[in-house]
């Protein structure tokens, strides 16, 4: 892993949004949350465009993120997730720069750490200002400091301690990229996986597909963040995860505060971590 270069008060990101349309009134939020934090946002107001549930059409959501990838900021935020990269993901050249998001943004991730460049997995622009630690996380992770250790009251399947590369992101999205010259193998990693909206049986479907493309051989750890959302009905999702992925003999945690149900801690993938599955605690090593 390449060690990113550290932002400093005053320094641009760059915020795209090459995936689903978004509430124009969370975004402006966002960018205030950003400025809070010392940094200047740059967009221009092709980014408002909708085109049905996508920000714009694809020529203009992808030269938008090229153009931010090329610029001279060190880092880039996506305005919000939902679909949109895999349509032209096999096309995105990543930068030696942090990519900042969730959800879709997965799929960036996974080619950022394919080249050794590390990401930040965490709130998006719509999402920040909604939780004051996780921006402050952020801003750590963002300066290059010691953001600290991520702790939480565990729901452990089965305890150990593993050391490994942090990876994985939204589990519909890596499911999606199987079959495809995105591939997802996580061998030797620590597997962050998240989701929601995905009954038992979605999710059982969802994680033997990557069982069955090889995707889950060597893995050293998995640590689930949120699956429902709130309103939902958790029964038998961690059940199911359960079963599928015991099997493995690797540690298995669950409640990390991850996800779409609005607790979501950044952390840095590509870099190494320690987790302690029995204690509910990941730290970068």
């Amino acid at each position: 892993m390449r060690k990113p270069e550290p932002l400093r008060d005053g320094d641009p990101i760059d915020v795209v949004a090459p995936a689903s349309a978004f509430d124009r009134e969370r975004f402006e939020r966002g960018v205030r949350a950003l400025e809070s934090i010392g940094l200047k946002p740059r967009y221009n107001d092709e980014i408002f465009a909708k085109n049905g549930h996508l920000a714009g059409d694809d020529r203009r959501r992808f030269d938008e993120l090229e153009r931010a990838l090329r610029s001279d900021s060190k880092a880039v935020i996506l305005a919000r997730g939902g679909y949109g990269l895999l349509r032209f993901a096999t096309r995105i050249q990543p930068a030696d720069k942090l990519v900042i998001g969730y959800s879709d943004a997965t799929i960036l991730h996974e080619i950022w750490r394919r080249a050794g460049i590390p990401s930040i997995h965490g709130p998006m622009c719509t999402q920040l200002g909604e939780d004051p630690a996780a921006l402050a996380r952020l801003k750590a992770l963002l300066h290059g400091d010691d953001a600290g250790a991520i702790e939480w009251e565990p729901d452990t399947a089965r305890g150990g301690i593993a050391r490994g590369v942090l990876a994985g992101g939204n589990l519909a999205t890596l499911a999606s990229l199987c079959g495809t010259p995105l591939q997802p193998q996580f061998r030797d990693c620590i597997v962050l996986l998240e989701d929601l909206n995905e009954p038992p049986y979605r999710l059982d479907r969802l994680l033997t597909q990557l069982l069955l493309s090889g995707s889950f051989v060597g893995v050293k750890a998995f640590v689930f963040g949120d699956l429902t959302a709130p309103g939902e009905d958790p029964q038998g999702r961690s059940e199911v995860v359960a079963e599928r992925l015991l099997p493995l003999n690797a540690p298995l945690v669950f409640e990390a505060p991850f996800g779409h149900a609005g607790r979501n801690q950044p952390v840095l993938f590509g870099a190494q971590h320690e987790l302690d599955a029995g204690s509910g605690r990941l730290a970068i090593c």
